[in-house]
């Protein structure tokens, strides 16, 4: 059903489908058999993903994503956020973790990192709250 209604959103002139794991539960497997469905159907350039971290796994999920061809990930400073429908899911995977992802595998993505870094650090002490970004947390200690 994912892949029809990515194929329907596309045809109606959406110029992107996002498949989302909002709550986080998403494992490399299930991402991966619901990406051969919809590459199928759907060019990757067509294709983002939106991985939230509540079971570690958002890393693994783009990584899939990454080695299907898709370029385009959500994320969010120090890993801030959350689902209001999903009681304790966490937000989406840190934008720091995932540049570093991306850096270390070769992609120039125009972002300067330690901006990023600097900016979750200042976030997350300016909201009073823990920073969930491990390479956030790792280059500041």
């Amino acid at each position: 059903k994912v892949a029809e209604v990515s194929e329907d959103l596309l045809a109606m002139g959406c110029y992107e489908v996002s498949l989302g794991d909002t709550i986080g539960v998403g494992t490399p497997g299930v991402i991966n058999h619901v990406l051969d469905n919809v590459l199928s159907v759907v060019p990757p350039e067509k294709l983002a993903l939106h991985c939230h971290d509540t079971y570690g796994q958002a890393l693994a999920n783009v990584l899939v994503g990454l080695q299907r061809d898709i370029r385009v990930f959500d994320s969010s400073v120090a890993g801030l956020g959350g689902c209001p429908y999903a009681k304790g899911a966490s937000g989406n995977v840190a934008s720091e973790d995932l540049l570093y992802l991306l850096h270390g595998s070769g992609l120039d993505t125009g972002i300067d990192l330690q901006k990023v870094i600097e900016t979750g650090n200042f976030i997350s002490d300016f909201l009073q709250r823990q920073n969930l970004s491990k390479v956030g947390v790792a280059t500041t200690n």
